[in-house]
């Protein structure tokens, strides 16, 4: 269960991240087991300043069901078996992207809103759709001379 704050803060950092993505001042990844196949990947990461990431990713994929957004702070030299302290979670929220019974609050419906947009953007990020699209245009607009 999310917090009123977890999720106030989480609408203010996804608007941000929605804008600088869309100014194209960020740039996202896949992440996750599936990092390798981009175009199957359900989670979507981007490093900010200094050593935070933030990551939106689908829950479920299968079902379609839930996303995820958290800021992670990363610790230098962590990993699953090193004797470092683990990457410190600052921000963990998830929400249904369509729940049978409606949402809860209305911050509730507006950070699904902001995560499925956000969740777009990043996934067009990783896999370079702008650019791939931009091509295929001028392409056509040369053959259409």
């Amino acid at each position: 269960m999310n917090s009123s704050i977890e999720m106030t803060e989480a609408v203010k950092l996804a608007n941000k991240l929605i804008d600088r993505t869309r100014e194209g001042k960020l740039h996202w990844e896949a992440s996750g087991i599936m990092s390798t196949n981009v175009s199957g990947a359900t989670a979507f990461t981007t490093a900010l300043e200094g050593n935070l990431e933030s990551t939106v990713s689908i829950v479920n994929p299968e079902q379609d069901s839930q996303l995820a957004f958290s800021l992670i702070e990363v610790i230098p030299g962590w990993t699953p078996l090193s004797h470092v302290e683990r990457n410190k979670e600052v921000l963990c929220v998830s929400v249904e992207k369509d729940p049978p019974l409606g949402y809860d609050t209305k911050d509730e419906r507006h950070l699904a809103g902001l995560l499925m947009d956000l969740y777009g953007l990043a996934r067009r990020s990783a896999l370079k759709i702008d650019g791939s699209v931009q091509k295929a245009l001028t392409y056509l607009d040369k053959i259409a001379v």
